[in-house]
């Protein structure tokens, strides 16, 4: 069944815009000031924006997605019923298998036994990871767009991207030769008492707590998620 969607209006334009901004502050920690001077406008802009008091121009909220990513203008987006996607030439500096492995445990975390609410998610628990789900969305648009042919066709910088950031990680085929990418030493197990660190702590706390490098801890997230999912997978089989 269609639903009628709002027509959207000025009141709500500033109601997106508003959550914009301070989604970005809270992400960034960017005073008005600081958030003013990526954009390129002035402080009382950013302040107006985000006491919803006047509308946001449309380079100023350009620059918004050009500064801090695809999605970010998402709620904006929304009132046309549609969301931002990254193209080839724009693909963010990101690890997506990182990210998408990180909401996951997150997701796992909140859906555990020993949790606060159990097997429920609740909407608190959900705003609780939501930067990590949005973080998750920007890596499955990135695997979509790196999947799409137009890929190939792409920038020669965004396919040095690629080969550079992308592969490595993954394991993918590099664009023009096809050889295999080195891959990742996934023997090194996290140390005891790890998956409960990880659900509290970031990756450069947790860097610095166990005296490792960041990229260490991603390693031991990836394997950390691989084993709480084999897990998953029998206790569905055995059910």
């Amino acid at each position: 069944m269609n639903q009628r969607r709002p027509v959207p209006s000025t009141q709500a334009y500033r109601a997106a815009v508003k959550a914009i901004v301070s989604a970005v502050q809270r992400h960034h920690d960017l005073n008005d000031v600081e958030l003013a001077d990526r954009l390129g406008c002035s402080a009382s802009t950013v302040r107006n924006a985000k006491s919803a008091h006047t509308n946001l121009d449309a380079v100023t909220l350009a620059n918004m997605e050009h500064r801090f990513g695809p999605g970010t203008l998402d709620p904006f987006l929304a009132l046309g019923g549609s969301r931002a996607a990254p193209l080839p030439s724009a693909l963010p500096e990101i690890d997506p298998v990182l990210d998408i492995v990180t909401a996951l445990h997150r997701l796992i975390a909140a859906q555990h036994a020993s949790s606060e609410h159990g097997y429920f998610i609740t909407s608190q628990e959900l705003l609780a990871i939501l930067h990590e789900l949005r973080d998750a969305r920007i890596a499955f648009d990135t695997l979509i767009a790196l999947a799409e042919p137009t890929m190939a066709h792409a920038p020669p910088e965004t396919q040095k991207w690629f080969r550079d950031t992308f592969a490595p990680v993954s394991g993918t085929p590099s664009l023009h030769d096809g050889a295999a990418a080195p891959k990742t030493d996934a023997g090194d197990r996290p140390p005891p008492g790890f998956e409960d660190a990880a659900l509290e702590l970031t990756i450069d706390r947790l860097a610095a707590h166990y005296g490792v490098s960041s990229q260490q801890i991603e390693q031991w997230i990836r394997v950390t998620d691989e084993q709480i999912a084999a897990g998953l997978a029998r206790d569905a089989r055995s059910g």
